[in-house]
């Protein structure tokens, strides 16, 4: 069972002082593991995180089968230096996640194979598990929103857990950060299911507030040596920031990934749901250890639509007119897999023979467009948006 040792973590509740965020410079090669080491001692080191003997669940972000330069997916290196960390302390690391859409041991088994992630487990002795295998209800007493989950039994009964995924821009979150990174718990297309209830961005937001608190993971360690700007969290560009963050408190976290890459830190849906239950300060989001963190004005960030821009009732009156919608905008790459028609849990889509949107029962949680293995899905702006933006930049 998940008993938070030694962390104090609590998902990010507010204790009258910054939490603290650990910032460095760094890039892959040789110093990377020393970087790594280094961003773990304001912390104690691994020892205060883990203790000999215990089962540690190292959560990656495996959206899907892409390789490692995409940025989909976590660094295989960074991703060893954790498990060669925890094994150094005693305890005992094993692999998991769940992607994105209908899920198999066998497309889990290719996505870690093709991410590079299986070939560094195999060398350092490190089990990789289907989490969808054997699925559990998770209560979440404090839950805001959400009073339980369904999540991979290992998730829940590991004794504790550490996330390590890289940074990448969001359509629905504006930031994958350490709340958002904590999604992959849930298991296979429940996280459809969890698209529709909660597909109001406010709700969505406070739902992963929810599931993270529940989770509490021990250590969350966020990989922007190169991140994914742009149309993330699947189809973006990679982009080098030369940044390796690592934080208890997962919300003050992202506060300093918001910081990075040039965002109000209020855009980000996480970060204002967070503030708005006094689990932080946006003022003081985080006390800074390491290297001074430089906004990089140049950083791509997610569309925006109106959900950015204009109050609830407007948003509810314009919604056809204003929000980005999924759409199939490069046919010849649609390999006519389903993975969209799959995940969609309101039922929106259909193969004919290519993915064609309802757009009265679409509900603009763009999971299709992060499942998408050839980004043939992506989300478009509407022509009044596209005519507004023009009108601007003139």
């Amino acid at each position: 069972m998940i008993d938070g040792l030694n962390t104090g973590d609590d998902g990010g509740a507010a204790s009258g002082s910054p939490a603290p965020v650990v910032h460095l410079k760094a890039a892959y090669g040789p110093g990377l593991e020393s970087a790594v080491e280094r961003a773990v001692a304001p912390f104690g080191g691994w020892s205060a995180l883990v203790a000999p003997g215990e089962r540690i669940a190292v959560k990656p972000n495996l959206l899907r089968a892409a390789p490692p330069e995409k940025v989909v997916t976590t660094n295989p290196e960074t991703l060893r230096t954790v498990l060669r960390g925890i094994k150094a302390a005693g305890a005992v690391p094993f692999v998991a996640d769940s992607p994105g859409g209908p899920t198999s041991a066998r497309s889990v088994a290719r996505a870690f194979r093709v991410s590079g992630m299986a070939a560094v487990c195999d060398e350092e002795g490190v089990e990789t598990i289907f989490a969808d295998d054997d699925v559990v209800d998770l209560p979440a007493p404090n839950g805001r929103l959400y009073r339980s989950f369904r999540v991979g039994r290992v998730f829940a009964e590991a004794d504790g857990i550490v996330q390590v995924g890289p940074l990448k821009t969001h359509a629905l979150m504006r930031l994958t950060g350490g709340v958002k990174l904590t999604f992959g718990c849930i298991a296979g297309l429940t996280k459809a299911q969890l698209h529709v209830r909660a597909h109001e961005r406010d709700d969505f937001a406070d739902m992963l507030l929810d599931l993270h608190t529940t989770l509490a993971p021990r250590l969350t360690i966020i990989d922007a040596i190169v991140a994914m700007q742009g149309k993330g969290p699947g189809g973006g560009t990679p982009y080098a920031l030369g940044s390796l963050f690592a934080a208890r408190d997962a919300s003050a976290l992202d506060a300093a990934l918001a910081d990075r890459t040039h965002h109000e830190r209020r855009t980000i849906y996480t970060l204002a749901a967070a503030e708005r239950r006094g689990l932080i300060d946006l003022q003081q989001p985080y006390e800074l250890i390491g290297d001074p963190i430089e906004a990089d004005h140049k950083f791509e960030k997610a569309t925006r639509d109106m959900n950015d821009r204009v109050p609830a009732l407007a948003q509810r009156w314009g919604r056809h007119l204003l929000t980005s919608r999924p759409r199939l905008v490069d046919e010849p790459a649609c390999t006519r897999c389903g993975e969209c028609e799959a995940i969609c849990g309101v039922q929106a889509i259909r193969l004919r023979p290519t993915p064609v949107f309802d757009d009265e029962a679409c509900v603009r949680c763009y999971a299709c467009t992060e499942v998408c293995p050839t980004q043939a899905i992506q989300e478009v702006s509407p022509l009044t948006l596209r005519v507004l933006g023009t009108l601007r930049r003139r």
